[in-house]
């Protein structure tokens, strides 16, 4: 955790008491504190923010993403306050896995609205759609790029699917698996499909010959289907 102990140090340095809270958040959240390297987001939030803030700290901000971890996410008391009902999948994320690296425990205000999350569930899907829709009659013939959007739609999917399990009252499952197991318990999917294009992106099996074209030629009413099964849906 040096690197981490390193720039938080830094933002602490140049920001002083304006600086209010680190958060952690992701899958890295899990892993112990010794064995971070990179990859690890971070949400940052001021007391107040300005320009001049921004321009502050944004070389020690730089080196931290040239290390290979995305860009931290950086916004005011006030912002974070008010975000509940925009960014409910993400603030639900957070609220469930997270850890304070530094500061105040923000994460324990996180109120989310199931109104703000059905619908940003909802609208997160349609976006989904409509990019799918516009790679697959730009890119249907190339096997590289419609695995790369593949990776995306699953990726997405399981963000969706974490917010219909908590639509539902539920636990979400750590395992992207479970995720997409638990979400078929409200929803009619084609978890033999989706659970395959998981564990692709994980590493952990590989698209057959011919596969990924056929599986993008699924995905037209596999998008279709969830769509309309999650407009419908009540909680």
């Amino acid at each position: 955790m040096v690197k981490l102990d390193k720039f938080v140090k830094q933002l602490e340095d140049i920001l002083g008491d304006n600086l209010l809270s680190v958060i952690m958040f992701g899958s890295q959240v899990s892993v112990e504190p010794e064995n971070l390297k990179s990859n690890i987001n971070l949400m940052i939030v001021l007391e107040h923010l300005t320009s001049d803030d921004l321009k502050n700290i944004s070389k020690p901000v730089q080196k931290w993403v040239k290390a290979k971890n995305p860009i931290p996410v950086v916004m005011g008391k006030a912002e974070w306050y008010s975000s509940f009902d925009v960014y409910a999948l993400e603030y639900s994320d957070i609220k469930d896995k997270h850890r304070v690296v530094y500061g105040t425990n923000l994460a324990k205000d996180i109120n989310v609205d199931k109104h703000y999350l059905r619908l940003q569930c909802e609208s997160e899907l349609k976006s989904l759609y409509l990019k799918f829709r516009n790679h697959y009659l730009l890119d249907m013939n190339s096997d590289r790029k419609m695995r790369e959007v593949a990776d995306n739609v699953i990726k997405t999917l399981l963000v969706i699917f974490r917010g219909v399990i908590r639509l539902k009252g539920d636990l979400v499952p750590e395992a992207s698996e479970y995720v997409i197991l638990q979400a078929a318990n409200y929803m009619d999917l084609d978890c033999n499909l989706l659970v395959k294009m998981a564990k692709i992106r994980e590493k952990q099996d590989v698209y057959g010959k011919q596969e990924i074209r056929e599986i993008s030629a699924k995905l037209v009413s596999v998008l279709q289907d969830i769509l309309r099964q999650l407009d419908a849906m009540r909680y």
